[in-house]
Protein backbone atom coordinates (compact mmCIF):
# COMPACT_ATOMS: atom_id res chain seq x y z
CA UNK A 1 0.00 0.00 0.00
CA UNK A 2 2.91 2.34 0.61
CA UNK A 3 3.48 2.89 -3.11
CA UNK A 4 -0.15 4.06 -3.50
CA UNK A 5 -0.80 5.97 -0.26
CA UNK A 6 2.19 6.93 1.93
CA UNK A 7 1.97 5.73 5.52
CA UNK A 8 1.91 9.24 7.03
CA UNK A 9 -1.04 10.22 4.82
CA UNK A 10 -2.85 6.92 5.43
CA UNK A 11 -2.72 7.50 9.20
CA UNK A 12 -4.47 10.86 8.79
CA UNK A 13 -7.30 9.53 6.64
CA UNK A 14 -10.78 8.92 8.08
CA UNK A 15 -11.78 5.28 8.33
CA UNK A 16 -14.00 5.45 5.26
CA UNK A 17 -11.09 6.60 3.12
CA UNK A 18 -8.74 4.07 4.72
CA UNK A 19 -11.14 1.32 3.73
CA UNK A 20 -11.18 2.60 0.16
CA UNK A 21 -7.37 2.78 0.13
CA UNK A 22 -7.21 -0.89 1.18
CA UNK A 23 -9.68 -1.85 -1.57
CA UNK A 24 -7.59 0.01 -4.15
CA UNK A 25 -4.41 -1.67 -2.93
CA UNK A 26 -5.96 -5.13 -3.18
CA UNK A 27 -7.29 -4.52 -6.70
CA UNK A 28 -3.97 -3.08 -7.92
CA UNK A 29 -2.18 -6.15 -6.55
CA UNK A 30 -4.61 -8.39 -8.43
CA UNK A 31 -4.00 -6.50 -11.68
CA UNK A 32 -0.22 -6.66 -11.16
CA UNK A 33 -0.48 -10.43 -10.75
CA UNK A 34 -2.65 -10.59 -13.88
CA UNK A 35 -0.08 -8.63 -15.89
CA UNK A 36 2.96 -10.55 -14.70
CA UNK A 37 5.38 -11.24 -17.54
CA UNK A 38 5.37 -14.68 -19.09
CA UNK A 39 8.39 -16.93 -19.49
CA UNK A 40 10.07 -17.77 -22.78
CA UNK A 41 8.39 -21.19 -22.84
CA UNK A 42 4.95 -19.63 -23.34
CA UNK A 43 6.30 -17.46 -26.18
CA UNK A 44 7.89 -20.51 -27.82
CA UNK A 45 4.63 -22.45 -27.62
CA UNK A 46 2.70 -19.54 -29.18
CA UNK A 47 5.19 -19.27 -32.06
CA UNK A 48 5.00 -23.04 -32.67
CA UNK A 49 1.19 -22.93 -32.77
CA UNK A 50 1.21 -20.07 -35.25
CA UNK A 51 3.80 -21.80 -37.45
CA UNK A 52 1.81 -25.03 -37.40
CA UNK A 53 -1.36 -23.45 -38.82
CA UNK A 54 -0.19 -20.39 -40.82
CA UNK A 55 2.36 -19.83 -43.56
CA UNK A 56 5.57 -18.06 -42.60
CA UNK A 57 6.13 -14.55 -43.87
CA UNK A 58 8.04 -14.48 -47.19
CA UNK A 59 11.79 -13.95 -46.90
CA UNK A 60 11.70 -14.27 -43.11
CA UNK A 61 13.85 -16.84 -41.36
CA UNK A 62 12.16 -18.62 -38.49
CA UNK A 63 15.21 -18.17 -36.27
CA UNK A 64 15.06 -14.42 -36.79
CA UNK A 65 11.30 -14.45 -36.23
CA UNK A 66 11.68 -16.35 -32.95
CA UNK A 67 14.27 -13.87 -31.68
CA UNK A 68 12.22 -10.79 -32.55
CA UNK A 69 9.04 -12.46 -31.26
CA UNK A 70 10.62 -12.88 -27.82
CA UNK A 71 11.74 -9.24 -27.83
CA UNK A 72 8.34 -7.85 -28.91
CA UNK A 73 6.32 -9.92 -26.44
CA UNK A 74 8.70 -10.09 -23.47
CA UNK A 75 6.57 -7.79 -21.28
CA UNK A 76 3.24 -9.50 -22.01
CA UNK A 77 1.47 -11.89 -19.63
CA UNK A 78 1.08 -15.53 -20.62
CA UNK A 79 -2.71 -15.45 -20.86
CA UNK A 80 -2.63 -12.43 -23.22
CA UNK A 81 -0.15 -14.23 -25.51
CA UNK A 82 -2.40 -17.28 -25.53
CA UNK A 83 -5.53 -15.21 -26.24
CA UNK A 84 -3.79 -13.36 -29.07
CA UNK A 85 -2.66 -16.67 -30.57
CA UNK A 86 -6.21 -18.01 -30.44
CA UNK A 87 -7.55 -14.86 -32.10
CA UNK A 88 -5.11 -15.11 -35.02
CA UNK A 89 -5.74 -18.82 -35.51
CA UNK A 90 -9.52 -18.37 -35.32
CA UNK A 91 -9.53 -15.44 -37.77
CA UNK A 92 -10.86 -12.94 -35.22
CA UNK A 93 -8.19 -10.29 -35.90
CA UNK A 94 -9.29 -7.48 -38.17
CA UNK A 95 -7.30 -6.98 -41.41
CA UNK A 96 -5.58 -10.36 -41.06
CA UNK A 97 -6.16 -12.73 -43.97
CA UNK A 98 -5.59 -15.88 -41.96
CA UNK A 99 -3.00 -17.21 -44.42
CA UNK A 100 0.35 -15.88 -43.23
CA UNK A 101 1.81 -15.66 -39.77
CA UNK A 102 1.45 -12.19 -38.21
CA UNK A 103 4.53 -10.04 -37.93
CA UNK A 104 5.98 -9.57 -34.46
CA UNK A 105 4.59 -6.03 -34.31
CA UNK A 106 1.10 -7.14 -35.37
CA UNK A 107 1.01 -9.90 -32.77
CA UNK A 108 2.34 -7.70 -29.93
CA UNK A 109 -0.07 -4.87 -30.82
CA UNK A 110 -3.07 -7.19 -30.69
CA UNK A 111 -1.94 -8.78 -27.43
CA UNK A 112 -1.52 -5.33 -25.84
CA UNK A 113 -5.03 -4.37 -26.94
CA UNK A 114 -6.27 -7.32 -24.87
CA UNK A 115 -4.61 -6.12 -21.66
CA UNK A 116 -5.30 -2.40 -22.29
CA UNK A 117 -8.51 -2.33 -20.14
CA UNK A 118 -6.64 -3.67 -17.12
CA UNK A 119 -3.82 -1.14 -17.55
CA UNK A 120 -6.39 1.66 -17.80
CA UNK A 121 -8.14 0.42 -14.65
CA UNK A 122 -4.85 0.32 -12.77
CA UNK A 123 -3.95 3.87 -13.79
CA UNK A 124 -7.40 5.08 -12.75
CA UNK A 125 -7.07 3.45 -9.34
CA UNK A 126 -3.66 5.02 -8.81
CA UNK A 127 -5.05 8.45 -9.63
CA UNK A 128 -7.92 7.88 -7.19
CA UNK A 129 -5.49 6.83 -4.46
CA UNK A 130 -3.45 10.00 -4.95
CA UNK A 131 -6.59 12.14 -4.50
CA UNK A 132 -7.90 10.38 -1.39
CA UNK A 133 -6.24 12.81 1.02
CA UNK A 134 -7.49 15.83 -0.96
CA UNK A 135 -11.03 14.44 -0.90
CA UNK A 136 -10.81 13.81 2.83
CA UNK A 137 -9.58 17.35 3.50
CA UNK A 138 -12.31 18.85 1.32
CA UNK A 139 -14.97 16.82 3.11
CA UNK A 140 -13.63 17.95 6.49
CA UNK A 141 -13.78 21.62 5.41
CA UNK A 142 -17.35 21.22 4.18
CA UNK A 143 -18.39 19.59 7.45
CA UNK A 144 -16.78 22.39 9.48
CA UNK A 145 -18.55 25.04 7.40
CA UNK A 146 -21.90 23.27 7.81
CA UNK A 147 -21.44 23.10 11.60
CA UNK A 148 -20.47 26.76 11.75
CA UNK A 149 -23.46 27.83 9.68
CA UNK A 150 -25.79 25.88 11.97
CA UNK A 151 -24.56 27.80 15.04
CA UNK A 152 -27.28 30.32 16.16
CA UNK A 153 -24.62 32.84 17.20
CA UNK A 154 -23.07 32.74 13.75
CA UNK A 155 -26.46 33.17 12.11
CA UNK A 156 -27.20 36.18 14.31
CA UNK A 157 -23.83 37.71 13.46
CA UNK A 158 -24.46 37.24 9.74
CA UNK A 159 -27.89 38.87 10.00
CA UNK A 160 -26.34 41.82 11.85
CA UNK A 161 -23.69 42.22 9.15
CA UNK A 162 -26.34 42.18 6.41
CA UNK A 163 -28.45 44.75 8.23
CA UNK A 164 -25.40 46.97 8.77
CA UNK A 165 -24.46 46.75 5.10
CA UNK A 166 -27.99 47.60 3.99
CA UNK A 167 -28.17 50.55 6.36
CA UNK A 168 -24.96 52.07 4.99
CA UNK A 169 -25.80 51.49 1.33
CA UNK A 170 -26.28 54.62 -0.83
CA UNK A 171 -29.81 55.54 -1.82
CA UNK A 172 -30.83 54.68 -5.35
CA UNK A 173 -30.46 57.48 -7.87
CA UNK A 174 -33.80 58.62 -9.34
CA UNK A 175 -33.61 60.20 -12.75
CA UNK A 176 -35.59 63.42 -12.12
CA UNK A 177 -34.67 66.63 -13.94
CA UNK A 178 -32.70 69.05 -11.76
CA UNK A 179 -32.93 66.71 -8.78
CA UNK A 180 -32.03 68.45 -5.51
CA UNK A 181 -32.50 71.97 -6.89
CA UNK A 182 -34.79 74.65 -5.53
CA UNK A 183 -37.66 75.92 -7.73
CA UNK A 184 -35.84 79.21 -8.20
CA UNK A 185 -32.66 77.50 -9.43
CA UNK A 186 -34.73 75.28 -11.70
CA UNK A 187 -36.43 78.33 -13.24
CA UNK A 188 -33.07 79.97 -13.88
CA UNK A 189 -31.75 76.81 -15.54
CA UNK A 190 -34.85 76.59 -17.75
CA UNK A 191 -34.28 80.20 -18.90
CA UNK A 192 -30.85 79.23 -20.18
CA UNK A 193 -32.21 76.49 -22.40
CA UNK A 194 -32.04 77.31 -26.12
CA UNK A 195 -35.44 76.89 -27.67
CA UNK A 196 -35.08 76.19 -31.37
CA UNK A 197 -38.08 76.78 -33.65
CA UNK A 198 -39.58 73.67 -35.17
CA UNK A 199 -38.95 73.53 -38.90
CA UNK A 200 -40.85 70.90 -40.86
CA UNK A 201 -38.90 68.82 -43.32
CA UNK A 202 -41.98 67.75 -45.31
CA UNK A 203 -41.61 70.41 -48.02
CA UNK A 204 -38.19 69.01 -48.83
CA UNK A 205 -39.38 65.47 -49.44
CA UNK A 206 -39.63 64.06 -52.95
CA UNK A 207 -43.34 63.41 -52.56
CA UNK A 208 -44.17 67.06 -51.82
CA UNK A 209 -41.74 68.33 -54.43
CA UNK A 210 -43.30 66.01 -57.01
CA UNK A 211 -46.79 67.37 -56.36
CA UNK A 212 -45.54 70.95 -56.68
CA UNK A 213 -43.96 70.26 -60.02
Amino acid sequence: MGDLVPADIFERLPERYRRRAREISIRVSEIDALLRRCDTGALRDAAVRLRGQLRPQPDVEMADFAKEFRTACADLPEWAVSEATNDFLAGRVENHTGQFMPTCAEFARHARSIIAPFIGEKNGLRNEAERLFERAEDEARRAAIAIERADPAVRQRVRALIASANAGAPLPVIGHTHSGMTPEDKAEMDKLRIRRPHVSKLPETRLVKGKRS
